[in-house]
């Protein structure tokens, strides 16, 4: 061997590998820092995912004919979160067995647990329980449709559900359609029978129902507050279609419905106290007749008064118990019942009044109502402020019928402000400790607006015109034929909404609809446009109230809310 030459060339393979370590550590630390500097920033996603989850396999495919199944599996583009599947995927016709699903990952599995119907279209609606995982991205029109036959049924309808009384849009109540050979008898059909076919209203009172077989049909809707697809109790609201839904092929058809609430029989609704001194008896209607006697009390320490309504009976008393013991007596529906009524320290009601308003005309009566029963004012303790003066010895008037209001008589001259000092009220053992004050303000003519309204009904129409005022109380209500005009003169300015009521039984008030009669809720109707009184204006309106004809075909073709998942 030739150690001369041997060394160099050691040499040189040793120098080699150090190069290569070294660039190897070189680009390790390269590689870290690039890490490094990477961590402190988070890399830009791309845009936010804004789709819904899509069908991608389904066995048995999704339109199947002849279907025999006990098992559906769906598996879809991207991972699910499945909200609520037990109460949004429903199935209809219905099963009695519900439908068990399992979801998991992208996949879910749905388990028939009863047998089917031959040659009969069914639908699974996944309502909106299927979203992704990361965004929560909703697809609400999923649906996964079979048929045990050789055909899909392929008939539609859609319709909007409205509450009869408001005209407002009626969301997640059930529609549901009943083979009207199912339909015994109206006064318990809804309480026992579940639909053939059915479908939820959305946010806007829509619903909709795809592959739907031919046949004739009943059509109602309510709230199915316990998910059983019945009526939850006789008085509940409902709408129904009053005619016989005949589905033909190649017909699409379009129903409104009206929600209205049934005529309330008497109820009593209970005993309760509401305040220090105050025990409320409450009624669903006005209970003129009813009495009440205090068995154990003292009568000449109590009495009792009625609300406006006359719903609400207030019973007042000022001695001290721990209990109340009461006779209740309301023709035959109360005869001689007893109930107790447990009392808890409250403390007494303020002695302090409050204004109806605080905007008057000169001609106005300015009332004043208070929480608690005062039994003395003391008026050299009341002082009047207006801009040039200060008076005391205001002449406070008491209503005898009404032992919480008071009044001041007009003219009501200029604006002032009212303060009421210690000692200027007074009730049972007590008497008004700290001062408040109230501000009238006075209106002048130009302050003041008017309006004139005619409203013109077709000829031999019964009508009924409602208004109301800001606060959507009534204050006019007026039955007329043909046509009738309101007139308000030098009034506040406010804005008022009005109503049209067809009064198809000529009895000059509303009468809501009767389900075991077939009979629907009279139409109410809102104008278009609200009565505007503005200062120093006078507005003149004319309404000219036209019946709209009756349509119950609409194609479905542009607005499909039942389209199927393709």
């Amino acid at each position: 061997m030739n150690l001369k030459n041997s060394r160099p060339n050691n040499y040189k393979n040793w120098k080699a590998l150090g190069i290569l370590l070294v660039l190897i550590l070189g680009l390790s630390l390269f590689d870290l820092s690039l890490s490094s500097c990477a961590s402190k920033s988070s890399p830009d996603g791309g845009p936010k995912d804004t789709v819904a989850p899509r069908l991608d396999t389904s066995y048995p495919p999704n339109k199947s004919l002849y279907f025999n199944s006990e098992r559906i599996v769906l598996e879809f583009n991207e991972y699910l979160n499945l909200k609520s599947p037990q109460q949004q995927i429903n199935i209809s016709p219905l099963l009695a067995e519900d439908l068990e699903i399992i979801s998991r990952g992208r996949k879910v599995e749905i388990l028939l647990k009863d047998s089917l119907r031959p040659n009969t279209t069914y639908i699974i609606s996944f309502g909106s329980s299927l979203t992704d995982l990361n965004e929560g991205n909703e697809n609400k029109n999923f649906k996964y449709v079979f048929s045990t036959g050789s055909f899909l049924d392929s008939l539609h309808l859609s319709g909007t559900l409205k509450n009869a009384y408001t005209n407002e849009p009626i969301k997640n109540h059930l529609v549901g359609l009943y083979d009207v050979k199912k339909m015994a008898s109206r006064d318990s059909f809804l309480l026992k029978s579940r639909p053939d076919y059915y479908a939820f209203t959305d946010e806007s009172g829509s619903f909709g129902m795809s592959y739907l077989g031919a046949g004739n049909y009943f059509m109602a809707a309510f709230e199915d507050k316990g998910g059983t697809f019945k009526l939850p109790k006789k008085d509940a609201p409902v709408a129904f279609w009053t005619d016989t839904i005949k589905l033909q092929p190649d017909s699409l058809y379009r129903y409104d419905l009206q929600l209205f609430e049934p005529e309330a029989r008497f109820r009593f609704l209970g005993a309760r106290q509401k305040a220090a001194g105050r025990v409320q008896f409450a009624f669903n209607l006005p209970a003129d007749s009813f009495k009440i006697e205090d068995i154990n009390g003292k009568p000449d320490s109590a009495f009792t008064l009625w609300n406006k309504n006359h719903d609400t009976l207030n019973y007042y008393f000022s001695f001290a118990a721990d209990t109340l013991n009461f006779r209740l007596n309301y023709d035959t529906v109360f005869v001689d019942s007893v109930i107790t009524v447990r009392l808890r320290k409250m403390d007494l009601p303020p002695l302090k009044l409050k204004l109806s308003s605080n905007r008057y005309r000169s001609r106005d009566t300015v009332f004043l109502r208070s929480p608690a029963r005062i039994t003395k004012v003391n008026p050299d303790s009341i002082f009047t402020f207006t801009e040039k003066d200060t008076t005391s010895g205001l002449s406070l008037l008491a209503d005898s019928a009404d032992p919480f209001q008071w009044y001041i008589l007009p003219p009501q001259k200029k604006p002032y402000r009212l303060r009421f000092k210690p000692g200027a009220l007074s009730a049972e053992k007590r008497s008004l400790k700290d001062s408040f004050d109230l501000s009238v303000e006075i209106l002048k003519g130009e302050d003041l607006g008017s309006l004139n309204f005619k409203v013109v009904s077709e000829p031999g129409e019964n009508m009924i015109l409602q208004i109301f005022n800001p606060q959507e109380k009534l204050i006019l209500e007026r039955a007329f034929s043909d046509s009738t005009q309101v007139t308000y003169r030098n009034v506040i300015p406010s804005t008022l909404t009005a109503y049209l009521i067809h009064d198809l039984d000529s009895n000059g008030s509303y009468t809501t609809g009767d389900f075991e009669l077939a009979r629907q809720p009279e139409k109410r109707v809102k104008y278009m446009e609200e009565l505007e009184i503005r200062a120093n204006w006078e507005l003149d309106l004319e309404w000219r109230y036209r019946r709209p004809k009756a349509i119950n075909r609409e194609s479905l073709l542009n607005n499909d809310s039942t389209a199927i998942e393709k």
